[in-house]
């Protein structure tokens, strides 16, 4: 080949690599805007998607790990009733009183009868009522007589004995007291005929000596945990 001839074709080789890089910046240059353009489409609908599943997932821990606690609040939100009343408390025994402290879960006016016998159950010393406050509190005094004997309490709900709205929550002749958690404490009495549920606790009220300052207290449990303790 002649030098002209070699001449020539590298020209020819030089204005066609020269051609396809400009064609090549062009091109780029024209893609990466639509590059630009087509990432900033998929990322709206991905940080969408990121956004969801930072709301979503919090929710979803919850509902896994206390899957109890959202079925009850549900339940709550569909009946304001609750499933059980139970009845709980103390006896203090205080030289010259005799008090009666405790709480239920029921609301406030719930009528407690509260019975102060002697030690062998059968005499009746006194008897009264007392109504729990808003927040299911209770509280009865009555007077101790003699400070070296022992007494027996009783506190007792009676189904029959309660307002409507209480009524409506115990459930017809006191069916729903039959679900409290210490099933020991209820017991069956009748009215009327008709046989009713209530809930029933016992306390012994102890000695007290002369030269003691302190002031001691017992729980108030079933007739059952009584008679097996004593």
């Amino acid at each position: 080949m002649k030098k002209d001839e070699w001449k020539k074709l590298f020209e020819h080789l030089d204005e066609t690599e020269t051609s396809s890089i400009e064609f090549q910046n062009v091109w780029r240059k024209a893609n990466r805007k639509n590059w630009k353009r087509r990432l900033f489409q998929s990322a709206v609908p991905n940080v969408a998607f990121l956004l969801a599943i930072l709301i979503l997932t919090p929710l979803a821990g919850y509902y896994l790990i206390n899957p109890e606690q959202v079925l009850h609040s549900a339940q709550s939100t569909a009946n304001d009733t609750k499933s059980h009343y139970d009845l709980s408390g103390k006896v203090y025994n205080f030289p010259n009183q005799i008090v009666i402290k405790g709480e239920t879960e029921l609301p406030e006016g719930a009528i407690l009868t509260i019975e102060h016998l002697e030690s062998d159950e059968k005499t009746l010393i006194s008897k009264g009522k007392v109504t729990t406050t808003s927040d299911g509190y209770f509280q009865y005094t009555t007077n101790r007589l003699e400070r070296d004997k022992e007494y027996i309490v009783k506190v007792m709900l009676y189904p029959h004995l309660q307002n409507d709205t209480i009524k409506k929550l115990l459930g017809s002749k006191g069916k729903n007291l039959k679900k409290v958690e210490n099933e020991e404490s209820v017991f069956h009495y009748h009215y009327k005929e008709v046989e009713y549920s209530g809930l029933k606790l016992v306390g012994l009220v102890n000695k007290v000596e002369d030269t003691t300052q302190q002031v001691t207290s017992e729980f108030l449990v079933s007739e059952q945990e009584y008679e097996t303790v004593h």
